[in-house]
């Protein structure tokens, strides 16, 4: 639906600069490739819960050579499994995002605040966000578009990308 909105996203999928300086995100848009969350989804993980976060980090470092093995044979033509497990990496990613929360270092300011308690840090932004607006970006950027962006009531410090499953966070915007 984009492609009817912004035409000339279209056309910079076509562009030689373009491709060279974003290959993989041409692929994903041009369904020759699998964004990196889909991969992530294959990945399983085994976990109970109780680890702590240097040994889910440890687990993320090994499931990551998982990952970029399984990156290579699916963009080589391997088949993509029908099934996809209980519990992936990219459950674990977010495990360790859920655990970041109780000590929040998501933006450059490290407030270290307890948002899992409620605590308000720089952005003002507490355990749940409240959502002010979400839509498909169409920005200036032909080349990345279409993005999704989430904003949030209490902050304008605090912007979420997702462009393609890759999510990104910025600040003082």
């Amino acid at each position: 639906m984009w492609y009817f909105i912004r035409p000339d996203a279209v056309s910079a999928l076509e562009d030689p600069k373009v491709i060279e300086a974003l290959p993989r995100y041409v692929d994903i848009v041009k369904n020759k490739k699998l964004a990196k969350f889909r991969i992530c989804r294959l990945i399983p993980v085994e976990i109970s819960g109780d680890e702590s976060m240097e040994e889910l980090w440890n687990i993320h470092k090994k499931l990551m050579n998982e990952y970029i093995k399984l990156e290579k044979e699916l963009d080589e033509g391997k088949t993509i499994p029908s099934e996809t497990p209980k519990f992936s990496l990219l459950h674990l990613k977010s495990t360790i995002a859920q655990r970041i929360m109780r000590s929040c270092i998501l933006c450059e300011r490290r407030c270290m605040k307890n948002r899992e308690e409620g605590e308000l840090g720089y952005c003002k932004v507490g355990k749940e966000m409240l959502v002010s607006s979400y839509f498909d970006h169409m920005g200036e950027e032909p080349e990345i578009v279409p993005s999704f962006t989430v904003y949030d009531f209490k902050s304008a410090e605090l912007a979420w990308d997702a462009i393609s499953g890759a999510s990104t966070v910025k600040t003082g915007l």
